[in-house]
This record gives structure tokens, sequence and C-alpha cells, in this order.
């Protein structure tokens, strides 16, 4: 169970970073990473460029009030994304279902309203 939640802290402080060395190591190779908002599949690569920019496109960014609770084939978090431009902050419910496989991440599943992102940051 502690390798579980090691995993997940692991892999929130990388996101959080956009550290994605780390999570290259972390995640299978043929990992898929599906979001609600556009019920589509990401790549590992795709998913992999567009984390690395966290760092460069919020003044600030982390997650709040994180919940993570042991699966017995992954993990679920939650987790309230605070992002910051300028003087604009949002505040994001969100929620990952991460399955895990030989302890690496083989897929998330990210559910959020990504149009409170947008509407704030548009």
């Amino acid at each position: 169970m502690s390798e579980m939640l090691d995993l997940a802290d692991k892999m929130f402080g990388a996101l959080v970073l956009g550290n994605v060395a780390v999570l290259d190591k972390i995640y299978h190779t043929d990992v898929k990473i599906w979001h609600n908002w556009d019920n589509a599949e990401q790549s590992r690569e795709d998913n992999l460029r567009i984390l690395s920019g966290i760092p460069t496109r919020y003044d600030e960014f982390h997650y709040d009030n994180p919940r993570c609770t042991v699966l017995e084939d992954g993990f679920l978090r939650q987790h309230v994304i605070r992002a910051t431009i300028g003087d604009k902050t949002v505040n994001v419910p969100t929620i990952f279902r991460v399955f895990v496989d030989s302890g690496k991440v083989r897929r998330i599943e990210e559910y959020l309203d990504a149009g409170q992102l947008r509407k704030v940051f548009a």
C-alpha cells in the first residue's frame, strides 16, 4: 500500500514541476492518458510534451487538499488544481484514476471541468 502512495506522491510532485524526467521513468512505454473534457486518449509523448510546459504557463500551479485512495490496481487521487496567471486564480476540483501495472503507470483517467480553466485564463 505504501508503495502505491509513494508512486502517487512521486507522480504528482513531478506534475507540479513539469518534471518529465521523473514521469518518463514511472510511465509505461505505452501509457494512455484519457481526459473527460475531450473524450480522447493522449499518447505518452504528447502528455509529456504538454506537462513539460506547466512551469512556463502558470505563475503558480499546485494541488490543494490531496486525498489518495489505494485501489487493487492503482489509486484514485482527488485534489483541487490551483493555478494562477497574473491576478487571476482558478480552483478546479479534479479526480485522477490511475491504473498501475508492475509499479508503473499504465493508464490515467482525468476528470475535471476544463471550462473553468479556459474561462479564467482566456
